[in-house]
């Protein structure tokens, strides 16, 4: 593989150069993972957050990036600190490149199991997430009136249930 050089460095990110194509990477992490957490098999825990680069509020699995903890460890914590709550058992859904075509990070997605509440959730250090725990049964019609309010549906949650229909949310 072709080494990839360093043509800009920002606050947070850099970015590279490699055979011509420049792409985006993180300073401090080049993975992230992301929590599909069930409560009682009967309401997903999903996020709202306004996120800067969009411009609008997002709704999102609890997520976050692998720094100093273990992909797994990370992810527990996601869950924690986001949406105040915990799981005993963390199975992959999927790993792989996020959005490869201009950033290098790769994400794991996990299913948690026996979820239960610990706290308040809402993230850390001034995040202001909302925490919504939405009947599995009501995803989809919940989805589409957050997008009727200009809020922004990230793909991870849309492909799950969009492949959850299909399979009648198997948990």
């Amino acid at each position: 593989m072709t080494a990839s050089k360093i043509i800009f460095t920002g606050n947070h990110v850099l970015v590279r150069e490699r055979g011509g194509w420049e792409y985006v990477e993180r300073k401090s992490a080049t993975e992230a993972v992301a929590v599909v957490a069930i409560v009682d098999d009967a309401e997903v825990i999903l996020v709202e957050q306004y996120r800067r680069a969009v411009h609008a509020y997002v709704i999102d699995f609890p997520a976050g990036l692998v720094e100093e903890l273990s992909r797994e460890e990370t992810a527990k914590n996601e869950l924690k600190e986001e949406a105040g709550y915990t799981c005993e058992k963390l199975e992959v859904i999927a790993t792989g490149p996020s959005s490869p075509g201009i950033t290098s990070e790769i994400l794991t997605i996990y299913r948690a199991r026996d979820v239960r509440k610990v706290g308040e959730g809402g993230g850390v250090d001034g995040e202001k997430i909302q925490v919504h725990l939405v009947p599995l049964g009501d995803v989809r019609r919940w989805l589409r009136q957050k997008q009727d309010k200009a809020v922004m549906i990230d793909l991870k949650v849309a492909m799950y249930f969009s492949a959850a229909d299909r399979q009648h949310f198997s948990t």
